[in-house]
């Protein structure tokens, strides 16, 4: 009897395309003020204490790192035991891995389109696919079919919920929240919060999703704090079992210890956290009146950037790279071909570039 030697080709994941890979900005030199990607302000408190870590006998980078009493400040701060904490790299890292433990072939995990693109591709790369709902910019939340869905299908192994929503901007309230966490209880579904921009919104339901064990709850230091160029982000489990397993299927060190040093920096200078949001929000508010005045069809935001409706997006995002200002426009996505999203500078000089530089491309925007 003849043995057939096993076909290679069989080892490749069929749930991977290099298509769907996310495409990150390209260099370009003209730019001066890089508002396309939601990246907060960093604190010279935060790059003192890089400084002075940088220039130690050991520079800080000759040893791996460890999280552990980070995971403890942090789990201090929302009132948990610190084997419910886990540092990621980044909040996506944070939602790889509840995807790569919540999700199995065939399983559907619920988005609201439309989301921010890696869902799709941590999902698909699980052999799971999307079970989308539209919220628009502007729109109320869909919370009567988001529960529907949720216990309607049951091959729903994961529902998501982003507040304030990324790219939309709009925002879930308590308990819209709390209904979502009680149909995905009812369901045995797991519950995804992401709070990445929590702290910009009115209304964070994070501290109760946390307290009551209802949600994987999934923060950033990218944003508010401006730590975007270190990755870091962590995630708060329903309880240390699920906890052990987000560990289980990602990296053992996955930022670095002067990420840690500036984390420690960032969370103890609350001034410049308040400061941070308060400017972020008072910018998106001139950025929002000036796009409606001039034109643009523009949704209250809640987070740290604007999504506008106008007539040329890349135009728009063109003009604006010529005035050295970087934005976001959305070629080959439907619900997003007439938008544009404008992250706040959290700076006076950038914001003056901005207004200015709308004005005069104007033609582009209404």
């Amino acid at each position: 009897m003849t043995c057939r030697a096993p076909d290679r080709r069989s080892s490749v994941s069929p749930w991977i395309a290099a298509s769907s890979a996310y495409s990150p900005r390209k260099p370009d030199t003209r730019i001066t003020w890089f508002l396309d990607a939601n990246e907060g302000r960093t604190s010279r408190g935060v790059i003192a204490a890089m400084e002075a870590a940088i220039s130690s006998p050991s520079g800080g980078v000759n040893r791996y790192p460890s999280f552990f009493e980070l995971e403890a400040v942090l789990a201090a701060r929302w009132g948990v035991v610190p084997a419910r904490v886990v540092v990621t790299a980044g909040g996506d890292d944070a939602i790889s891995r509840i995807c790569a433990t919540r999700l199995a072939p065939g399983s559907r995990m619920l988005v609201h389109e439309p989301a921010f693109e890696m869902f799709g591709v941590y999902a698909r790369s699980r052999g799971a696919e999307l079970l989308p709902i539209g919220w628009l910019d502007g729109e109320a939340f869909p919370l009567a079919e988001t529960v529907q869905a949720i216990e309607g299908d049951p091959s729903l192994g994961l529902a998501s919920v982003v507040s304030p929503s990324n790219p939309t901007g709009n925002a879930v309230d308590m308990p819209q929240a709390l209904a979502v966490a009680d149909a995905c209880a009812r369901s045995d579904a797991a519950f995804l919060f992401d709070a990445a921009y929590g702290e910009f919104a009115d209304v964070d339901p994070s501290q109760v999703l946390v307290s009551d064990g209802s949600a994987y709850v999934v923060r950033s230091f990218s944003k508010a704090y401006g730590l975007a160029g270190l990755r870091l982000g962590y995630a708060i489990a329903p309880g240390e079992k699920e906890a052990s397993a987000l560990r289980a299927c990602g990296m053992p060190y996955p930022s670095s210890a002067l990420s840690v040093v500036a984390a420690f920096a960032a969370l103890a200078d609350t001034e410049a956290l308040s400061s941070a949001v308060a400017t972020a929000r008072a910018e998106r508010a001139s950025m929002a009146a000036r796009l409606r005045e001039l034109g643009a069809r523009v949704a209250e935001p809640a987070a740290n950037f604007v999504l506008a409706r106008v007539l040329d997006p890349a135009g728009l995002a063109e003009r604006l790279a010529d005035h050295g200002i970087a934005i976001r426009s959305f070629d080959g996505r439907p619900l997003l071909a007439d938008a544009v999203r404008i992250s706040c500078p959290c700076d006076p000089a950038g914001l003056s570039a901005v207004l200015s530089a709308l004005d005069q491309a104007k033609e582009c925007i209404g």
